[in-house]
């Protein structure tokens, strides 16, 4: 299980559906972050969108960019 409250913005996370996104804001109830979309396979043109995420969506931390 993924502690939510641990992310903070820059966070790189993958998603299911093979999409990754970077945390642009923590919302602090341990359940949602505001994420952009960094690679989206299955919906390119959305890339760049920001998009509420919940944290069943998760699959795992990537880390922070480097």
């Amino acid at each position: 299980m993924i502690d939510l409250m641990t992310l903070k913005p820059g966070d790189r996370l993958q998603l299911i559906q093979g999409i990754v996104a970077e945390v642009t804001e923590n919302m602090g109830d341990g359940m949602w972050v505001e994420v952009r979309l960094i690679e989206a396979p299955d919906r390119p043109g959305e890339v760049g969108a920001v998009e509420l995420c919940h944290a069943q969506d998760i699959v795992k931390v990537l880390g922070a960019p480097s």
